[in-house]
């Protein structure tokens, strides 16, 4: 067994841990039938199986992640008799198992981790079994079904009405990976109507997104959310907390990460997450111990910075595995932390369980061949050692990807994987085109993220009030890092931060990171400030001034003005009486630094979206008038969700939701009267606010009519081709 991978050309003390790794990861289930075939069933009966070895002991929380793809890609003739030997549990108990020993099911954990262990089987290429009966058990489990006379959804009816569980956010992200797994499992086998069922039912996952605290968090009975929300505090989760769990959004990470602000953020939290790689259950950092963490590394790929999966894991497998007795970093759980070493040496991850993505970062050996029947599978990675860790370019098939994934079909019927390896990150996989696939059917996307380019603030002179501590001090706030307490503190009230960006620049949009994203109490969050600018130093001009808010990341766009000097007054330090102010981050951005600028054209032919007379005023008309290449028709898509032309934005006028309700230009202010969702299939322009679209009223082609929300109903009055 332990041929079927055979890796060559690292240390010694990397091929030990490689294969013990590998023999762990065999170690389970357990062959139950005796020579004769014979195995007593989840029924309690004893039956014969012919032309198969029937397996038992199963604890599904934990293997459904790693253990499941590696067993179905190194041993897909064992994992076909696993997948077979579990529906023939769930047809003699009642549903597939979850948590079994022997022919008794144990119901340990949460979640439905069953319908994912055979997915991701199926999805990496175990065909031989009864799909249509394990389909059906799927489906009934979330449908009242029962083994051996007990639910293991047993939160199903409340999950389906709130479309949450109010009692553990983490049990509620376990029903939806498992419905997505459902969903794919259904989709590939033609079932459309269980395939869209399930989908919907996966996004579920952002009704415990607390889009104030930045975290999947607790519920109040009423529905609302528990506040403030300490990131490790594991009251409330199984065997996690906040920080942890907000990861395990594994099919939609880059829903996610819109919600995170965008890829930069999110790449910050990561590098802040792996300050520790074995952190325990209540701190809040990396956890190599516990399987909800395990794909966490490769979150990194979907945020377009591989690199930081490759440090990641190899600090993961250097901190946290070793060649003595005690070389692994807590319980093996069945195989399923090994399989995860065996996948990080590799170079590549199952990222999404219930799918067929692997997510590439960089094999530790030099040569390996997986041996299968269908075809071997041979990598090799030229130039790496413990020094040259980083992709800088990957061939597949000897063709040439920047791509940071491969799917199984790319290697299904054996394949060549080469690597060109170095000792700096690369631009390898940095595209917004090189993520992994992220599954978005179901629901609405959240709005796209700004993309914002350059923090100007970042590394420039800083002086402010008297720090909480010397660790603790002004230039924290512009070092680019959440990690290892980089914050600004300043028991001081009224304590204030000026940043100096060298010279007068364009200024249109502020981030502000408080203590929630640094993993501390989001209590401490800042409760009003303002930020100011100044082209002198002398005379500052209030540009931002908020009150009454809580959240951990807070993100201001104004009219784009010139500054050299911004300044950040702290008026209310925290939301819960603490008298410091804390500020991780100010990042302050320009205006055009990104995105795409031209007009927005109409779906009846000639026409644009037009700033009525090139005006500038608040409440001016956005109106339909002949393309003509004005300045009035030059809008600006900055990647925000905004529409904005003469430093202003569409706006829906008063924030309205009612059909009817005009569109104006205003000034720029954040709020969702200025978001705007492109659905490239339809052409559609849907304002999220009010779930209605950007409308030409009664398809008019006369010049001047002034635009307006109305029902989406897919006609050309709704179609708009933004710039390209």
């Amino acid at each position: 067994m332990l041929n079927r991978i055979q890796v060559s050309g690292g240390s010694t003390a990397d091929m030990q841990k490689f294969y013990t790794a590998l023999y762990h990861a065999f170690s389970s289930p357990n062959i139950a039938s005796d020579v004769n075939g014979q195995y007593r069933g989840f029924d309690n009966v004893v039956h014969t199986a012919t032309g198969m070895t029937i397996y038992q002991n199963y604890s599904g929380w934990d293997i459904y992640r790693s253990w499941a793809a590696l067993m179905a890609l190194a041993v897909p003739d064992v994992m076909t008799d696993v997948v077979k030997s579990m529906v023939l549990d769930g047809q003699q108990g009642g549903l597939l198992p979850k948590w079994s020993q022997e022919s008794s099911e144990n119901f340990v954990m949460t979640g439905d981790p069953g319908p994912i262990i055979v997915a991701s089987a199926f999805a990496f290429g175990v065909r031989s079994f009864d799909t249509a009966a394990a389909l059906s058990l799927m489906d009934k489990s979330s449908n009242g079904g029962t083994t051996q006379g007990s639910p293991i959804r047993g939160r199903e009816s409340g999950y389906l009405s709130q479309h949450f569980i109010v009692e553990d956010p983490s049990d509620s992200l376990e029903y939806s990976a498992s419905d997505f797994a459902v969903s794919q499992f259904a989709a590939a086998l033609g079932n459309t109507s269980l395939a869209s069922t399930y989908m919907t039912r996966a996004q579920f996952w952002r009704n415990v997104w607390n889009p104030e605290s930045s975290y999947i968090s607790r519920h109040n009975s009423d529905g609302t959310f528990l506040w403030p929300v300490d990131p490790a505090s594991s009251t409330g989760y199984t065997e996690g907390n906040a920080a942890q769990y907000t990861w395990m959004i594994t099919y939609d990470f880059a829903g996610l990460i819109d919600l995170m602000g965008g890829p930069a953020t999110a790449s910050q939290r990561l590098d802040h997450h792996f300050t520790q790689v074995n952190g325990g259950l209540t701190t809040p950092f990396f956890y190599i111990g516990n399987e909800p963490e395990h794909g966490v590394p490769w979150a990194y790929n979907f945020a377009r910075n591989p690199a930081g999966a490759a440090r990641a894991v190899h600090k993961v497998m250097s901190d946290g595995f070793n060649t003595t007795a005690g070389g692994l970093p807590g319980n093996d759980d069945l195989g399923a932390t090994s399989a995860w070493y065996v996948w990080a040496a590799l170079g590549m991850y199952p990222a999404t369980p219930g799918a067929d993505t692997l997510a590439l970062h960089g094999p530790s050996f030099p040569s390996i061949l997986i041996q299968r029947a269908a075809g071997n599978i041979t990598i090799t990675a030229n130039g790496v050692s413990a020094t040259n860790a980083f992709v800088q370019g990957v061939t597949v098939n000897g063709t040439a990807t920047t791509h940071s994934f491969v799917r199984y079909p790319d290697v299904a019927a054996g394949g060549t994987l080469t690597y060109t390896m170095g000792a700096s990150p690369s631009a390898w996989g940095t595209g917004a085109g090189d993520v992994p696939p992220s599954f978005t059917a179901g629901a609405t996307p959240p709005p796209p993220a700004p993309v914002l380019g350059t923090n100007l603030a970042r590394g420039r002179t800083v002086t402010a009030s008297a720090a909480c501590a010397t660790s603790e001090a002004a230039a924290n706030a512009v070092d680019g890092s959440l990690a290892n307490n980089s914050k600004w503190c300043s028991p001081t009230s009224g304590a204030s931060l000026q940043v100096d960006l060298g010279s007068a620049q364009q200024v249109a949009s502020f981030v502000v990171k408080h203590a929630g994203l640094g993993g501390e109490t989001t209590g401490w969050n800042t409760g009003a400030f303002a930020i100011d600018t100044s082209t002198d130093g002398t005379t500052f001009t209030t540009v931002v001034n908020v009150s009454g808010v809580r959240s951990s990341r807070t993100f201001h766009p104004i009219t784009a003005r010139s500054a050299r000097f911004v300044r950040f007054r702290s008026i209310t330090p925290t939301n819960n009486g603490n008298t410091a102010t804390r500020i991780y981050e100010l990042e302050v951005y320009g205006a055009g630094s990104s995105g795409t600028t031209g007009p927005i054209t109409s779906g009846i032919a000639g026409k644009c979206v037009d700033d009525r007379g090139g005006a500038t005023a608040n409440g001016t008309p956005i109106q339909l008038f002949t393309c003509n290449g004005a300045a009035s028709q030059q809008w600006q898509v900055p990647g925000d969700g905004t529409l904005r032309i003469l430093g202003k934005c569409m706006d829906v006028t008063s924030s309205g939701t009612a059909n009817g309700t005009r569109i104006q230009l205003f000034d720029c202010n954040g709020t969702g009267a200025q978001q705007w969702t492109s659905n490239s299939a339809t052409r559609a322009l849907m304002n999220p606010q009010s779930g209605r679209c950007l409308d030409d009223p009664g398809s008019s082609t006369t010049d001047g009519t002034q635009l307006q929300l109305f029902d989406c109903n897919g006609s050309a009055a709704q179609q708009w081709t933004l710039p390209q």
